[in-house]
């Protein structure tokens, strides 16, 4: 027995924290904890968030006012890093979204970058994804966009928010442009909505990875494409738990995607929204049952596969 599958099946969590692991679909102002926020002097609410309104209520309250100047967003992804640290994370391919260009630094894109290179950690590798929120895009955006794009800079692209509230035409383009870039192009799809919208996606998007992507398990047809694709799933059951698209842990599409043999991976999503780090989601996978410790760390090894 391995190091890993043997912290999985004592509950070592120290153990864990020494055992490197990625977290791939992690959400940049949004991944820190709560604790680290506030020991900076950030006063936030106690109340759990259990639904998406409360989702959605608590940023724009409480995330929104930090990010749109310089110093708010940096503490904001400081607190990101230092929990992947803190928790074993070795790589994170963390997503910034494109207006922060816009809003906190006047669409100066070199000064945008330049912040974001700052961030450089000895034992932490950062990747950088572009994201765009479905409904907060405008058209005539587009333009800074591919600037950002054809940078360089960033690895890959996230297209998130409210599935299919803005025609996936709409994004063609940039994801044309992504693409033949070779970028990792993910896009979030197959949580909110059903394994059509996954197919759609595809289709539309020829992502390389899928944010969430649970709901394909209702189609084997799309699970088969996926398959033939490579296409590679990032998990996040906690999130997927408290915002109600699966009954329960136990429960998890992710069983049934392992078992057709889909590519996954397990992260965090929001964690300072969940308040589930990396090791508490390979933990709850195995003490429900879901999956296996032997299923857990293939799952990790593949994920570091991603970085090699």
């Amino acid at each position: 027995m391995n190091a890993f599958s043997e912290a999985i099946i004592t509950n070592d969590i120290e153990k864990l924290k020494k055992i490197d692991k990625v977290d791939i679909h992690n959400h940049g102002i949004l991944s820190g904890t709560k604790k680290y926020l506030i020991d900076h002097g950030i006063k936030l609410p106690t109340g759990k968030i259990n639904n998406i309104q409360s989702f959605i209520n608590f940023c724009g309250t409480y995330i929104k006012p930090l990010q749109l100047k310089e110093e708010g967003l940096k503490l904001l992804l400081e607190a990101n890093f230092a929990n992947c640290i803190e928790t074993g994370v070795k790589y994170v391919s963390t997503q910034i979204d494109f207006r922060s260009c816009i809003r906190t630094f006047d669409s100066d894109i070199e000064k945008f970058i330049d912040f974001l290179k700052s961030f450089k950690y000895d034992n932490l590798t950062i990747k950088w994804d572009l994201l765009i929120s479905r409904e907060r895009f405008e058209k005539e955006q587009e333009p800074i966009i591919i600037k950002l794009l054809e940078s360089k800079f960033f690895s890959g692209i996230d297209l998130a928010s409210t599935e299919n509230s803005v025609p996936n035409a709409e994004f063609k383009n940039i994801y044309k442009i992504a693409n033949s870039l070779n970028l990792t192009t993910k896009v979030h799809a197959g949580e909110q909505l059903g394994a059509d919208y996954v197919y759609e996606c595809i289709k539309d998007f020829n992502p390389k990875q899928i944010q969430h992507g649970i709901t394909i398990i209702e189609d084997e047809k799309v699970m088969k494409i996926a398959k033939e694709k490579g296409i590679v799933f990032n998990i996040c059951p906690t999130s997927n738990l408290v915002l109600g698209y699966t009954k329960s842990i136990k429960e998890h599409p992710i069983k049934k995607m392992i078992e057709y043999g889909l590519k996954v991976t397990i992260n965090t999503d929001d964690l300072l929204i969940f308040d589930s780090d990396i090791n508490s989601e390979y933990l709850k996978l195995y003490q429900e049952g879901t999956l296996t410790p032997e299923q857990l760390d293939d799952i990790r090894k593949f994920g570091l596969s991603l970085f090699n």
